[in-house]
Parts: structure tokens; C-alpha cells; sequence
């Protein structure tokens, strides 16, 4: 029965079981407490017609405002407390006091509540896309991933507290409305009649504030893919002047994007300036109505009256707080799809045997395409522990996808990758993975210091801090630390602005090793680097051979010459293996390679 009921509230209710699915039963006990905040304060406002009654000596009051009297008064009785002005004034305060606690507890709730639905969208949306399957990612547009992990956030969490808002005023109106309505159903009908009006006048705003606000989302994503790719280019456009030509690009969008933001703004500037005088137009034609038409006297609407003013506010805050919500349906729709997104390309899960250490890697006839385009193609190959592998091709020969399907990053089309005999479809990946290094062309630097980047901010215990070192030694790094003012306290800068190719190279390595890893994987790791950090790269890596099983890829035939084993590609295919001497002595292709190499 609860099942069927949260599917009917899923499809007729989107938006609601949106925000529930995060928040839970605290979105419906936030509405409850802040239906008895506004129940107290309807509640002190009509203690003000027996004040009057009693004040006034009886006279004036009539109608259902004398049945609200003899409540009043059955009350009093009922607990023996004489009825007169300082009791009544006693009652009406403890109700506000009452109503004040309500208040404070609810919007503190909320807070926590808003707060609690932010972090818990950045954790899921994180997490999503950290599960996100490789092939998907090198495709995804990353702008669009940046904004809608950070701003979107933002903006969706502002939705989720209108939407609540606007649900709240929506009780809130009612509460006022059945109190007006116990003391005169005519008033009450006259302010129906008066929200349904503004309604309309409202609604007509609020198709341009949704298309405002899709707008704005699209043009966020834009331009944080511009800015992300700026930062990541800086060298490149600061070297050339480009970067005046690249910031005319950023600064049109942005225009684009501003001019859409004044529109909206001015928008809501109009919808909320419109707020007050129309308010006070319906309250002065209900006044009109009820002193003309009706013949009440203003003495008897008094407190009506008061309850119809908060009323129509309300009835206005409801519209204003949909309008903002509109104003960021843009990132929801986009927060909705994204999810979406992460949850149709998430990575398959594999299996659950745990590969504690890496010691055989098969492959048997392994494919591999893209579309229509074959990347791998009918490769069989063997990685035995400790072994030192390279694989050497021209570009595009494939591989740098064959090393990804090795990772587990990339999974075949068909034939089958085995690890220590198993099925990597039955190996739980994360322990595979564990135990695999990674070092590109490109090094992977972190904004912290060398320790932070090396252990990926272990805790600095001294058995911690022994280990960074002994793994420094390794790298020959130790001289490079002592040159440091601040040691491994030293702050790398953003990518390691602050470090030469060799060292940032040498800090990847120091990283992998210092994780106790089984299987370390060089792509093209110092292909960018000068011939004497190459050289001293290349020591670093020769004296890790027989520690752990080392994968390299190389278009500089020098770093791989002391390999155990090289593999030459074309196609997608191995056409020759061997070591170094005995590939030069039988293989035309890889011959051709050393000798424009000068070997």
C-alpha cells in the first residue's frame, strides 16, 4: 500500500517526490511545524474580538464573533480565571510567545533541513559521477559537469526553498482564511475572489521566467567550460597572445549571459514592485464592498480585516516564491537529467573476488570499437609478475587503449581479460585497481603540498612520514627536499606551476609507489621531458625492474631499451615482440624506428 502510494505521488507529484527523496519525512514534519507557528498566530489575532468585547462592554459584536466570545469565555471558566481585559491580554501574549517558539524551532529546522538536502546532493551527484564508466567521460562535456556539481547546486537548493515556501504560504492562507471564514464567510469569499485575480495577473509572468532561467543554466554551463578550458591552457594562450582572441570568446557569452540574467532580474523586480499595490487595491474594494454592498460597520471587520490583510500577503508570497522558483527550474530540469544521466552510464559492476596482489595479466583475442572504427583488434597478450612490458607504435596504433582495458577502464567487445586466471568480469575492480600505478605524459599534481600529493593526505603519523621518505629515496628525491625552504611542507602551486616536468614526474612516481602497488603503467611519461631529466626518469624506472611489474608506452625507443619485453603495434594489433636486440635484428618496422631515432 505505502509503495503504490509513493508511485502515485512520483508521477503526479515530480517535483515533490524530487525534494522528498532527499529530504525524507522532515519536508512534511517542516510544514506541520510551520502550520502551528501560523495556527498560533491566527489563533492570538482572533483573541483580539473578545479583547474588544470586553472593552467595549459587549457591544458591537455580533454574528459568529459572539459564538467565538462564549468559547472564550467557556474556556476561562472551565480553568476559573476570571475573564477581563488583563487576562485576555495575558492569553493573546502567551499565544505569540507560543507562536514565537514555533517559529524559531521551524526556521531552524529548515535551515538544517536546506542544509542537510545541499550536502546530500553534492555527495550523491559526486559519488555518481565518480562511478561515471570511462568511455562515457572522455565524451561528457565537462562544462557542463563543473557547473551543475557547483552553481546548479546552488540554485536548486534555492528551488527546493521556495517550492517549500510556497507550499508554506499555501497553508499559511488557508489557516487565515478558515479563521475569516468562522467569522464571516463573506470576507472570506471576496479574498478567494481577489487571490484567483492576482493569480491570473501572475501567471502570465511565469512562462518568461522559465524560459529565462533554462537560458541562464545553459549559458552557466558555457561559460564554465570556456573558463575551465582557460585555466587549463593558460601557458598556451599566454604565449602566443591568444588568450585576447580566447577572452573575446568568454566575454561575449558572458554578455549574452548577463543581458538574459537583467531581463530575468527586471522580471522579478516588476512581479515583486507589483506585490503591494495590488494587495492594497483588493483590500480597498473589499473594504468598499463590505461597508456599501454588506452594510457592516468598520468596528465589526476590524479583526477580519486584519486576518484578510495577512491573508493576501501571504496569497502574494505564494506567487512571488513560485516565480523564484521558476526562475532556477532551468537547473533543476538540468540537476533531474544529469542525475539521470550518471545513473544510465554508471559503471557496470563487476564481481566480488578481491585481488590482494596482481601476479599474471591475460588476454585472449581481445576487440575493441569505437562506433565503426576498430581500435583493438584480435589481441591475445601475457603480463607476468615483476616483468618489465613495453609497448611501442605509431600514434593511433592503439596502444593507449589497450593499457585502459588492462586498468579495467575500458572493457572489450569481446574475448576475455583474465587477472591471476580469474574473469576480470568476476574480480570486484576496486581491488584491482588498488593495485595498479598510473603515470601519464601529463603528471597528475594535486593544490597541496609534497606530502599531501604523495600519500594523498595521509595522516603525518612518524610511521606515515617514514614512509614518504623511504619512498623519496626511491625517486631520488631526498636533494630535491633538502633544497626546499619548506620541505615536504612545500606548496606544489596549481599543477605544479612550481616544479620542472622531472620533478612533477618523479612526485607521480613517489605517489604510485608509496600506495605498495603490484602493477606500475608509464603512458608516455617522459616523452615531454628534456634528454637529461629522460635519462634521469629512465634510472628511476630501471631501478624499480624486478619490484613490481612495470607497463610502459613509448614513442622514445631509449626509456623501453632495458624492458623484458617489447610489443610492437600497428592497428590494433602486436606484429612483433622481443627485447630490444632482438627486434632491431628481425623487425623491418621497429629497425626503422631506431635508426630515425639514432639507435
Amino acid at each position: 500500500m505505502l509503495g503504490e502510494i509513493k508511485t502515485y505521488i512520483a508521477e503526479k507529484f515530480e517535483i515533490l517526490y524530487y525534494f522528498y527523496k532527499y529530504i525524507g519525512n522532515s519536508f512534511f514534519l517542516l510544514l506541520g511545524f510551520n502550520f502551528l507557528s501560523v495556527l498560533m498566530d491566527g489563533l492570538g489575532l482572533t483573541m483580539f474580538v473578545p479583547l474588544l468585547q470586553i472593552a467595549d462592554n459587549n457591544v458591537g459584536l455580533e454574528g459568529n464573533n459572539g459564538e467565538l466570545v462564549s468559547l472564550v469565555k467557556s474556556f476561562f471558566n472551565y480553568f476559573n480565571i476570571p475573564l477581563n481585559v488583563l487576562t485576555m491580554l495575558l492569553l493573546i501574549g502567551s499565544v505569540f510567545i507560543f507562536k514565537a517558539l514555533f517559529s524559531y524551532f521551524t526556521m531552524s529546522f529548515q535551515s538544517i533541513t536546506l542544509n542537510v538536502f545541499s550536502q546530500k546532493l553534492r555527495n550523491k551527484n559526486s559519488l555518481g559521477l565518480s562511478k561515471l564508466n570511462y568511455k562515457e567521460f572522455i565524451s561528457a562535456d565537462i562544462g557542463r559537469m563543473q557547473s551543475t556539481l557547483t552553481g546548479d547546486v546552488y540554485a536548486v537548493t534555492a528551488a527546493c526553498t521556495n517550492y517549500i515556501e510556497t507550499i508554506k504560504n499555501g497553508m499559511i492562507v488557508s489557516v487565515y482564511m478558515g479563521f475569516a471564514f468562522f467569522m464571516d464567510w463573506k470576507f472570506s469569499i471576496l479574498v478567494m475572489i481577489g487571490g484567483l485575480l492576482t493569480n491570473f495577473i501572475y501567471k502570465f509572468f511565469y512562462k518568461h521566467t522559465k524560459n529565462f532561467s533554462k537560458k541562464d543554466t545553459d549559458y552557466e554551463h558555457q561559460y564554465t567550460g570556456l573558463v575551465i578550458q582557460g585555466i587549463n591552457h593558460f601557458k598556451y594562450l599566454k604565449a602566443t597572445s591568444r588568450n585576447s582572441l580566447f577572452d573575446k570568446r568568454m566575454l561575449d557569452l558572458l554578455e549574452v549571459s548577463v543581458e538574459n540574467k537583467i531581463k530575468s532580474g527586471k522580471l522579478n523586480a516588476f512581479i515583486t514592485s507589483l506585490r503591494e499595490p495590488l494587495m492594497v487595491i483588493v483590500v480597498c474594494v473589499v473594504i468598499a464592498l463590505q461597508l456599501i454592498v454588506f452594510k457592516a460597520s468598520l468596528s465589526a471587520i476590524m479583526i477580519v480585516l486584519m486576518l484578510f490583510y495577512r491573508a493576501m500577503a501571504y496569497i502574494m508570497s505564494v506567487q512571488i516564491c513560485w516565480n523564484i522558483y521558476l526562475s532556477n527550474i532551468g537547473a533543476m530540469d538540468n540537476m533531474r537529467d544529469f542525475e539521470k544521466y550518471l545513473l544510465e552510464n554508471e559503471e557496470k559492476k563487476n564481481g566480488s573476488i578481491k585481488i590482494n596482489q596482481i601476479d599474471t595479466i591475460h588476454l585472449d583475442k581481445i576487440n575493441l570499437s569505437f562506433d565503426e572504427f576498430k581500435v583493438i583488434d584480435n589481441l591475445s597478450l601475457d603480463i607476468k609478475n615483476k616483468q618489465s612490458v613495453a609497448f611501442v607504435g605509431e600514434s593511433g596504433s592503439g596502444k593507449t587503449t589497450l593499457v585502459n582495458i588492462i586498468c579495467g577502464l575500458l572493457h572489450s567487445n569481446n574475448g576475455k581479460l583474465e587477472v591471476n586466471g580469474i574473469p576480470v568480469d568476476k574480480i570486484d575492480l576496486k581491488s584491482y585497481r588498488s593495485k595498479i600505478g598510473y603515470i601519464s605524459q601529463e603528471p597528475t599534481i594535486f593544490n597541496g603540498d609534497i606530502f599531501d600529493n604523495v600519500t594523498f593526505w595521509a595522516e603525518r603519523t612518524p610511521e606515515n612520514i617514514n614512509k614518504f621518505m623511504d619512498t623519496m629515496k626511491k625517486c631520488s628525491m631526498i636533494k630535491f627536499l633538502d633544497k626546499l625552504p619548506q620541505g615536504y611542507n612545500e606548496l606544489l602551486g596549481y599543477n605544479g606551476l612550481n616544479l620542472s616536468g622531472g620533478q612533477k614526474q618523479r612526485i607521480s612516481i613517489a605517489r604510485e609507489l608509496y600506495r605498495d602497488i603490484d602493477v606500475l603503467i608509464m603512458d608516455e611519461a617522459t616523452s615531454a621531458l628534456d634528454s637529461e631529466t629522460e635519462k634521469e626518469i629512465k634510472e628511476s624506472i630501471d631501478a624499480l625492474k624486478g619490484t613490481v611489474t612495470i607497463i610502459s608506452i613509448a614513442h622514445r625507443l631509449s626509456t623501453i631499451q632495458n624492458a623484458d619485453v617489447i610489443h610492437l603495434m600497428a592497428n590494433g594489433k602486436i606484429i612483433d615482440s622481443g627485447n630490444f636486440k632482438e627486434l632491431k635484428s628481425y623487425s623491418n618496422n621497429f629497425k626503422k624506428m631506431t635508426d630515425l631515432q639514432g639507435m
